[in-house]
């Protein structure tokens, strides 16, 4: 994991194979053998997951080779997901006799929707990259070797972006995408009312007018 100027956050597999290729199943006997032992299990991961969902600050897939299972959970925690063609996606739940987490479900209902969803769990086979693009599983692919300068680019786009308006954008669709209550219409309006506040906003009219690129501060 790693930040450029604490503006984004990028999550990538070590080694060049996989993003993550899923858990360990050698160690289910030990780690989720029983009903208390899953339970716990789904706790430690529910909040690993939570942690990068609702991160304050745009997160950005980079994804290589292997997406399986839990790591495909990991992906679409993220705010955008950008793959290698030789990626591969896959929750193989179903061929495991696994029950996926509530929210890993719910998250790719809105990521791919109802029907996607279905597919995938069901018949717990890989997806190419070109298939997830389609599907709308990942944002955008490219070569294995475009990858990282790729992502470089599109991370130099976010840090040039007013981070309040980003912001914003993160808080409104959380509060629409959450598990329960209605969206919290106070959290939203006062994201909005920051921005319209702020610093940043003053100096993206000035910057329009001056035809020069704004410099943003978050504030």
């Amino acid at each position: 994991m790693g930040r450029l100027d604490g503006k984004v956050c990028v999550i990538t597999g070590a080694g060049g194979k996989a993003f993550v290729s899923g858990a360990d199943i050698s160690k289910f006997e030990s780690e989720r053998a029983n009903l208390e032992a899953a339970r716990a299990y789904s706790r430690k991961s529910d909040a690993a997951y939570a942690s990068i969902a609702e991160f304050p600050k745009p997160t950005i897939a980079m994804i290589r080779g292997y997406c399986i299972g839990g790591g495909l959970n990991l992906a679409i925690c993220c705010d955008l997901r950008i793959a290698s063609e030789h990626s591969r996606f896959a929750v193989p739940a179903a061929k495991l006799g696994l029950a996926y987490n509530v929210e890993g479900h719910k998250r790719l209902m809105e990521t791919v929707g109802h029907a996607r969803t279905r597919e995938i769990m069901f018949l717990g086979r890989r997806y190419s990259a070109a298939e997830s693009l389609a599907m709308g599983l990942v944002h955008q692919v490219f070569p294995d070797a475009e990858l990282a300068n790729t992502v470089g680019q599109i991370l130099q786009a976010l840090c040039e972006n007013a981070p309040l308006s980003i912001a914003n954008t993160k808080t409104i669709l959380e509060e629409y995408v959450k598990s329960s209550g209605a969206p919290d219409a106070a959290r939203m309006r006062a994201a909005i009312e920051r921005c319209a506040k702020s610093e940043d906003y003053k100096e993206g009219r000035r910057a329009f007018m001056e035809k020069r690129k704004p410099r943003f501060e978050g504030k």
